[in-house]
């Protein structure tokens, strides 16, 4: 069997291989050119010359094929020559294991088979052995076509496949897991083997993709414009995200924010920022803001007039700002609206106003009347207030000399205004600094400093932030249930 009839062969016996290609060579070897098939168990079909290059080369294929990446390599032919070899590990088909193989088995499995997924078809009854001894990677699904089969769900469960599917009653008790889909499929109105097999294949692409499987007409009823992207806003942005919102943040061209390892605000300065695993990206364009979105990532905007809300008309508004007052959002700019803080009166402002004053009722959903008053006055940690933050002692250019998560002494200089230094007022990790250049009044925050020193954590949404944010996610969530009865 030639080498291309093999690695057909492994293919659909869903057995990993590597192909290994001779891409240049030097001095005395035994061919220039040439292919080989190499798979997981050490089958070899084809030749690159055989004898100890060939060895190598295998050993070198079921390394790759076990890392699962491609590689280059040079082999030496002795003294006399050399060859240059790459090591091509096609990437693992995604999969679907159907355990019964009756009229609705069937159907799914002939249904995601002409989709492109390898299917294999177990018959009814198949044992844990049965299921365990096919290949199940983070890219298969198992699919229990009945009821009778149910006791195959822990099975399937210890394995590493992304989705478990059962078709069976509502009325049959299951261990609750994440993978696990049950009753099986969208609510299509399903009632043929045919429909029954496109409502689980949907689901599986759906779940395979991170999608939501919401109509495509409606996706706006997911979606979320987050005014303002600095250390609370972002702590709102990413609880959204995780919970399937689809999120877009409005930033200023020039954002002075200091606690910058927390916001996606960076972004505007250094094109991209990540805080928890949630990415943002600077854009301009609208199809770069859909092709974000497409792919999980928040896109970040400066949209300092809310243009963005004629263009995508989204379902919900959250000002994030925290500037204390009402900066121009109105109920009514998006089906639902939220604001954070004082400054806003709910029923009016805004449908929902949340407590950002820490205490008891932080992160609370007001939905008549306004959130406490601003005291001015920080909040106190290990014992320290208005001494933790600093203020710009003068107007002028800001340059800072430490960096977000270095510890400071009091009275050293941690940053200047122009020529003016600006001193730590207390020892700690410096959690939050203004970024370079920005021109500053007298009496700006520049600084923030925390007392807790290294064990502060100035990497993670702080405590306040995901109080918020819990309290933006269930407002949300409240307008969007609403919104579908």
């Amino acid at each position: 069997m030639g080498p291309y009839a093999e690695a057909a062969e492994l293919e659909r016996g869903n057995i990993p291989f590597a192909v290994v290609a001779i891409t240049a060579a030097g001095g005395t070897v035994p061919r220039v050119s040439g292919r080989m098939v190499v798979s997981e168990d050490g089958r070899v079909s084809g030749t690159i010359g055989g004898g100890e290059i060939e060895h190598r080369a295998e050993i070198l294929a079921i390394d790759a094929i076990k890392s699962g990446q491609c590689r280059s390599a040079r082999i030496e032919h002795g003294d006399s020559g050399w060859v240059d070899v790459f090591i091509d590990v096609p990437v693992p088909p995604r999969s679907v294991i159907i355990v019964g193989s009756g009229h609705v088995g069937s159907a799914i499995a002939d249904l995601l088979s002409r989709m492109g997924w390898r299917t294999r078809l177990l018959a009814r009854g198949a044992s844990p052995d049965d299921l365990l001894a096919e290949r199940i990677d983070e890219k298969a699904a198992i699919v229990i076509a009945g009821k009778a089969d149910a006791d195959l769900v822990p099975t399937a469960l210890s394995t590493n496949a992304f989705y478990v599917g059962l078709l069976a009653s509502r009325s049959l008790s299951l261990e609750s897991d994440p993978r696990l889909y049950f009753p099986i499929g969208l609510d299509i109105g399903e009632e043929t083997p045919e429909e029954i097999a496109l409502s689980v294949a949907a689901e599986i692409m759906a779940v395979f993709n991170g999608r939501t499987a919401l109509h495509h007409r409606n996706w706006r009823q997911r979606l979320v414009v987050v005014r303002g992207a600095g250390d609370l806003a972002t702590g709102v942005i990413i609880r959204l995200h995780r919970a399937g919102f689809r999120v877009i943040a409005l930033e200023c061209s020039r954002p002075t924010v200091i606690r910058r390892t927390v916001s996606l605000a960076e972004a505007v300065y250094e094109k991209s920022a990540e805080v928890e695993g949630v990415k943002g990206i600077l854009v301009e364009k609208d199809s770069d803001i859909l092709k974000a979105l497409d792919s999980g990532i928040v896109p970040v905007i400066i949209d300092e007039d809310l243009s963005i809300l004629k263009r995508f008309h989204p379902a919900v508004l959250v000002d994030a700002i925290i500037a204390k007052r009402n900066l121009g959002t109105k109920k009514g700019m998006a089906p639902f609206v939220v604001a954070l803080g004082p400054g806003f009166t709910a029923g009016i402002d805004a449908d929902a106003v949340i407590e950002t004053k820490r205490g008891h009722t932080l992160g609370s959903v007001i939905y008549s009347g306004t959130a406490i008053p601003n005291s001015g006055i920080p909040g106190n940690i290990a014992g320290y207030a208005a001494e933790r933050v600093i203020h710009s002692p003068s107007s002028g250019i800001f340059r800072g000399v430490h960096r977000i998560g270095d510890l400071v002494k009091a009275g050293e200089t941690i940053a200047y205004v122009g020529s003016t230094p600006v001193a730590a007022t207390i020892d700690g990790k410096l959690r939050g600094l203004l970024h370079d250049s920005l021109e500053v009044p007298e009496g700006f925050k520049i600084a923030d400093i925390d007392p807790r020193g290294e064990a502060a954590d100035h990497l993670t949404v702080s405590d306040k932030a995901r109080a918020i944010a819990g309290g933006v996610l269930e407002a949300v969530d409240r307008f969007s249930v609403e919104s579908i009865r």
